[in-house]
């Protein structure tokens, strides 16, 4: 059955619209593809700029750059790592505390991004890096120091929790070790302090703190000794003569047992005998 000439001038009309509209669509896509090289290829150059300025420690003018690469391109693959670089910028002027909430907010916005564990990381070694160098002497606000050094126990703690087997897994580790020597080694001197100015149970409080919390650091055959001695001076033979005979029999071979020997003959005691029933 032959088509009606207005039926044929229907269809091609139809036709021409629909080869028109393919038409535009492949134009309208050449043209966004070319446009979005083109944005990619100006954030990759604002990058670059920003990246000179980190180079050459002018931190203020590449934080600048950075925060102008992410207004004019947000969508840019460069602005995501200028997030990340941002935070860098801070870190590297020692301003832990901001760089700290500039790494946190990068994980958080870009949670699958190849940069989280690095990230993750300087927020780690963030904290640690705000320890203070020597707080031994007790300044003023040594229990703030103190609190610094227990947050940078904490974070490095859950970095290695939750970032095990990576590249920064190892400094982590050895980071964790030296914090907590560190805690340990603040503990029995101001244990130290409290002896000498005639406060065993301070004293007491800060050695039974350390070797639950701080053991297998080194310092255990020292802890016991001093609190050996803190518990005399209270009156607690008792006490005082389980904490030595801890020291002889768990470190027989260091130098703090054989001053727990020579103790126990010069004051004529010696260390309880555990019952059979404890032994087994």
């Amino acid at each position: 059955m032959e088509m009606s000439s207005r039926t044929m001038r229907q269809w091609a009309l139809r036709l021409a619209i629909l080869w028109g509209a393919s038409a535009l669509v492949v134009t309208t896509t050449a043209e966004d593809v070319h446009a979005q090289a083109a944005q990619e290829s100006a954030a990759k150059k604002a990058y670059d700029d920003a990246e000179r300025s980190f180079r050459t420690k002018d931190y203020i003018e590449a934080i600048r750059r950075y925060n102008l690469l992410r207004t004019r391109f947000p969508y840019s693959a460069y602005a995501t790592l200028a997030d990340l670089r941002i935070a860098d910028a801070y870190f590297e002027q020692e301003k832990y505390a901001t760089a700290i909430e500039q790494y946190r907010a990068f994980a958080k916005l870009h949670p699958e991004h190849e940069r989280v564990t690095y990230s993750n990381w300087r927020v780690a070694l963030s904290f640690y890096k705000q320890m203070p160098e020597n707080w031994f002497f007790l300044p003023p606000g040594y229990e703030r120091d103190l609190d610094r050094a227990k947050d940078a126990e904490r974070e490095l703690r859950f970095y290695l929790r939750r970032n095990p087997n990576s590249e920064y897994e190892k400094d982590a580790t050895r980071k964790l070790l030296e914090t907590r020597r560190r805690l340990a080694d603040h503990e029995l001197y101001v244990a130290e302090f409290y002896i000498k100015r005639e406060n065993p149970r301070a004293a007491a409080l800060r050695l039974t703190y350390l070797l639950k919390n701080y053991s297998g650091l080194g310092l255990d055959p020292k802890a016991l000794f001093l609190l050996a001695r803190a518990y005399m001076e209270m009156g607690d033979v008792y006490k005082a003569t389980t904490a030595l005979g801890d020291l002889i029999e768990v470190h027989p071979d260091s130098d703090m047992a054989t001053k727990a020997r020579a103790y126990l003959r010069r004051h004529n005691l010696k260390p309880p005998q555990q019952k059979p029933e404890a032994k087994k």
